[in-house]
């Protein structure tokens, strides 16, 4: 039974072919493109789950190519292979959205680790298919809008992650609701969910409330305090 669909992008056909064996070995179906305009149009038709490309081709690089990808499907996760790996591209690439970042030669288990770790995250949600899989945590929340969906689904994927997650938006559109399905979805849902107005809290009192202060460290601390950050520890803080 396939596990899967992958599309391997990479205009070296060796790698290509080399790719594309490991992968249907390891009991993945494998649709492959040797440039990113072609893998844009198998993207269109073959709809995979995952996308494992090289970061230097001509025309499109991969850089490109996941740029491309982030804008028509925000939840596929994309996994970049590059012999020019340098902390610039790491970090341009993380700021862009990318699954994973491998540096040729990769060691294979790595790799496929990485690939079970993308199925693992994406079994709930296929990209564009709008499901909520089995979490009842997002019943709350109800919308028609497809960006909107488009939102859940990411929130959905990234709740399987240690990933610290921005939410922001207009006052009153649900900013907390979302965090609250977001820690119900997640392994953290069995630890506390605590959610702090910043806005509440004067400067000089922000501080000590998020890491705690000890008896008489301050005036006025007459007590020892516990800091949400500890109090947080293993759930979520908002």
């Amino acid at each position: 039974m396939e596990k899967g669909r992958i599309l391997l992008v990479d205009d070296d056909a060796d790698l290509l072919r080399l790719l594309s064996l490991r992968m249907k070995t390891a009991g993945y179906a494998v649709s492959t493109a040797a440039s990113g305009n072609e893998a844009l149009s198998v993207l269109a038709m073959e709809h995979p789950s995952l996308v494992i490309t090289d970061l230097k081709m001509d025309e499109m690089d991969g850089m490109a190519l996941l740029d491309a990808i982030r804008r028509d499907y925000p939840t596929l996760p994309v996994i970049i292979l590059t012999a020019h790996g340098s902390i610039p591209d790491a970090l341009l690439a993380a700021d862009q959205g990318v699954f994973a970042f491998l540096t040729k030669p990769f060691d294979g288990k790595d790799l496929m680790a990485q690939v079970e770790r993308a199925f693992n995250l994406t079994a709930a949600v296929l990209p564009g298919s709008g499901k909520k899989g089995r979490d009842s945590s997002w019943d709350r929340i109800l919308t028609r809008s497809p960006k909107m969906q488009t939102v859940l689904d990411q929130a959905r994927l990234v709740a399987a992650s240690d990933a610290s997650v921005f939410i922001h938006g207009a006052s009153g559109t649900g900013k907390e609701l979302l965090a609250q399905a977001i820690h119900q979805a997640s392994p953290r849902r069995n630890h506390a969910f605590i959610a702090l107005n910043c806005a509440a809290f004067p400067e000089q009192l922000l501080e000590s409330e998020l890491f705690g202060h000890k008896k008489g460290a301050f005036t006025g601390a007459a007590n020892s305090h516990q800091g949400l950050f500890q109090a947080a520890e293993g759930g979520t803080l908002f």
